[in-house]
């Protein structure tokens, strides 16, 4: 896969996110533990990111040839997109310049308002994540925008996701490492107060830029 053209408002990065595996989140019970945040996301397997600069550049990458030859190498349908404003809590560090082992969360939040959320999970969640040991790289996204796999745009009733997470580290061992801290339990439990429902799958990344 190559990147698309920067040029007539292409990406300024393009990330492809290989599936290693989906697992579930530690702080659901076990009735709950692999269902995923909404019922297409148990099916994820790749991933794909285009960082834009805003929702005209969006639209003509969305629309280009480029695009579609990019869709066709990878060889899968979309399940859903999701438009989202971006926030970096912890900048790239080590492999997770160029991609590297992720940990990658879709979010649905348990307050009614989207703002309150955004507040507290850029904020203190963010603060509590920068705690972690090991941490490569922590992105949020929060969700602006859905569509199905169809190209329908749909409401948050819909397609009930609120955030995109990713946590980079240097291996999967550094992950568990970082998780079985005790710097950990209080992310745990702000998680439990903050989020419903979640989707938590294990990626390698690549970055074009």
């Amino acid at each position: 896969m190559a990147a698309l053209p920067r040029q007539g408002g292409g990406p300024a990065e393009v990330q492809l996110l290989e599936v290693l595996r989906h697992i579930p989140t530690d702080f659901l019970n076990d009735q709950r533990a692999h269902a995923g945040v909404v019922p297409q996301a148990d099916a994820i397997g790749r991933i794909v990111e285009l960082h834009v600069d805003d929702e005209d550049a969006a639209w003509r990458c969305g629309e280009s040839e480029a695009w579609r030859a990019v869709a066709e190498a990878i060889g899968a349908g979309p399940l859903f997109t999701l438009d989202a404003e971006a926030h970096v809590a912890i900048e790239p560090q080590g492999a997770a310049r160029e991609g590297g082992f992720r940990r990658w969360m879709l979010l649905a939040r348990k307050a009614s308002d989207r703002e309150a959320f955004r507040e507290a999970w850029w904020g203190r969640h963010a603060d509590l994540v920068r705690r972690l040991p090991q941490v490569q790289l922590y992105h949020q996204h929060l969700v602006v925008r859905r569509e199905t796999g169809e190209g329908q745009t749909v409401d948050h009733g819909a397609l009930p996701v609120d955030g995109i997470a990713q946590i980079g580290y240097a291996d999967e061992a550094a992950m568990n490492a970082s998780y079985a801290s005790d710097a950990r339990l209080p992310l745990r439990d702000d998680g439990r107060e903050l989020l419903g429902r979640i989707t938590t799958v294990l990626v390698q990344a690549r970055v074009w830029r």
